[in-house]
C-alpha cells in the first residue's frame, strides 16, 4: 500500500505488554485511531470478565460459588468451551482447572507482584474437575473445592477478539495486529503489502532468532520453563504437569505454535510444553491444522506439522 504504516499504541493490560496496531495511511489516521481504541477496549473487557486476580471478575464469582451455577459473561462461555475441548483433545496435558496448584506452588497472585515463597505442595487436588456449560441459560458451574485458571489461553482469546474488534470498528481496515504479551493474532496486510513477520527468539541465545515466521491470517503463541519463573532463587515456573500437580519437568525449553485461533494455540502450546518433544505429533494429532516449533535445551529444533517459514531454523528436524 502507498504510503501505508503501522500505526500502533503500547499498553499494559492482563499482566503483560500489549501492542495493538493497525495498517493505515496517514489519510486514514482517524479510522486507525478508532479501530485501536476498540482493540484495546476490547482487551479491557475482557480482562474485566476472565482474569482470576480480579475479586469482581466473572472467573472470580465463578470459582467462588462453590460449585453452584453462575450467570456469566459470553467470553467467559467461550473461553471456557476452547479449554475444555483442548484438555479433551491433549489427553488432559492442558488443564484449565490447573488453578489450586498454580496458588499452592506460589503463583497467587499477578507475576510482576509475586513473593518468592516456597512451594506448599497441591494438597487433595486432583485433575480434570468438572466444568460445566449451559450454552442457552448463559450459565457456567465449576465442582465444589475446584478452580479455574484461564491466564494464558484468556490472553490469546482477548487478542483475538481484540482484532476483531479492530476490524469491526473499521469496516475497510486492510490489516491489523494484536499482541498480548506474545500471544500474537494477525489479519489482513502489512504495510508493504506482504505477510506480517513474526520473529521467534531463540532461548538458548538470548537476543537473536531461531527463525521467521511469515502469517496472511492466524495466531502464534510461545510457552516454556525459561519464562515466568517465580519463587525461592526463582527456580520454578508456571508450567504445572496436572498429572503430578507440580511444575514439569518433562518438556522442551520452549515451544512456538502457530494455527488460525489464538486461544486454542495458546492452549496447544501449553501442552506441548510439558510434553516430551518425541511425544509432539501425537499432541496435535486431533488438530492438523496447529503445528509447532520445538526448541530443546540442547540439540536441533523440532518441527511438528507444517510451519510458515519465511526464514526455517538452520538446524531443525521434523517430526510430523
Amino acid at each position: 500500500m502507498i504510503g501505508a504504516r503501522l500505526v500502533q499504541e503500547a499498553f499494559r493490560a492482563m499482566g503483560t505488554e500489549c501492542v495493538v496496531g493497525v495498517t493505515a495511511t496517514r489519510a486514514e489516521a482517524a479510522h486507525a485511531r478508532r479501530a485501536l481504541a476498540a482493540g484495546r477496549r476490547e482487551v479491557e473487557e475482557c480482562e474485566q470478565v476472565l482474569s482470576r486476580f480480579r475479586p469482581g471478575s466473572d472467573l472470580s464469582r465463578l470459582n467462588g460459588a462453590n460449585g453452584a451455577w453462575r450467570s456469566v459473561d459470553q467470553r467467559l462461555i467461550d473461553v471456557l468451551r476452547t479449554a475444555l475441548r483442548v484438555r479433551r483433545e491433549t489427553e488432559g496435558r492442558f488443564d484449565p482447572t490447573i488453578l489450586p496448584v498454580l496458588i499452592a506452588a506460589g503463583y497467587d497472585r499477578s507475576f510482576e507482584h509475586l513473593a518468592a515463597r516456597p512451594p506448599t505442595g497441591a494438597g487433595d487436588w486432583r485433575p480434570n474437575a468438572v466444568v460445566e456449560i449451559d450454552i442457552v441459560t448463559q450459565q457456567a458451574r465449576v465442582e465444589a473445592g475446584a478452580a479455574v485458571d484461564l491466564g494464558g489461553i484468556g490472553k490469546g482469546f482477548a487478542a483475538e477478539r481484540a482484532l476483531w474488534a479492530m476490524r469491526d470498528a473499521w469496516l475497510e481496515l486492510p490489516g491489523g495486529l494484536v499482541d498480548l504479551g506474545g500471544d500474537i493474532a494477525v489479519w489482513g496486510v502489512t504495510p508493504d503489502g506482504g505477510p506480517w513477520r513474526l520473529s521467534v527468539a531463540d532461548p538458548r541465545t538470548p537476543g537473536s532468532a531461531l527463525a521467521t515466521l511469515g502469517l496472511d491470517e492466524g495466531a502464534v503463541a510461545t510457552s516454556g520453563r525459561d519464562q515466568r519463573r517465580f519463587g525461592p532463587g526463582r527456580q520454578l515456573h508456571h508450567l504445572i504437569d496436572p498429572l503430578t500437580g507440580m511444575p514439569a519437568d518433562a518438556g522442551p525449553l520452549a515451544v512456538t505454535v502457530v494455527g488460525m485461533h489464538a486461544a486454542e494455540v495458546e492452549a496447544y502450546a501449553t501442552a506441548l510444553a510439558i510434553t516430551p518433544i518425541e511425544q509432539a505429533s501425537a499432541c496435535l494429532s486431533a488438530r492438523p491444522t496447529v503445528s509447532a516449533l520445538l526448541v530443546p535445551l540442547e540439540g536441533n529444533a523440532v518441527v511438528a506439522g507444517d510451519l510458515p517459514f519465511l526464514v526455517a531454523p538452520r538446524l531443525a528436524e521434523v517430526i510430523a
